[in-house]
């Protein structure tokens, strides 16, 4: 499992002063993207070091409990499945209550750069992801 800890800011709520739906996507896209900087395939380097892509292809949310300003947050990404060219990942947010108040799926392929046909796993990522196994 990986862990990241974040805080609910003011940019990332509704005028009902709660959590804008959008922003739990963006928070576990955030997750995702610490992930992949602490594995050494930050995005930077998936974009100008290797000859593929990883776009998303699926991605659901639920919302259990609502989240205002100031709320610290920590997400837990695990790898749900681990397929021949894409992973499925689970992001489980929790509040400092570690009480869960949503959760994230999202399911990511492989592409060639050029071609944008799938491809399978790199397997620099599959390793890392096998890894984070829920």
């Amino acid at each position: 499992m990986f862990t990241f800890k974040t805080t609910i800011r003011m940019g990332d709520t509704d005028a009902a002063g709660i959590l804008y739906f959008v922003n739990q996507f963006r928070i576990a896209h955030e997750g995702f993207e610490h992930f992949l900087d602490t594995i050494g395939l930050g995005v930077a380097h998936m974009l100008e070091k290797t000859d593929y892509r990883f776009p998303i292809v699926h991605a659901e949310s639920d919302y259990k409990l609502p989240l205002k300003v100031g709320d610290p947050l920590t997400v837990c990404m695990t790898a749900d499945r681990v397929g021949h060219s894409s992973v499925s990942l689970l992001f489980r947010m929790f509040n400092r209550h570690d009480k869960e108040v949503g959760t994230v799926k999202i399911v990511h392929v492989a592409v060639d750069k050029k071609t944008w046909k799938k491809r399978p796993l790199p397997l620099e990522l599959k390793d890392a992801f096998e890894l984070h196994r829920q």
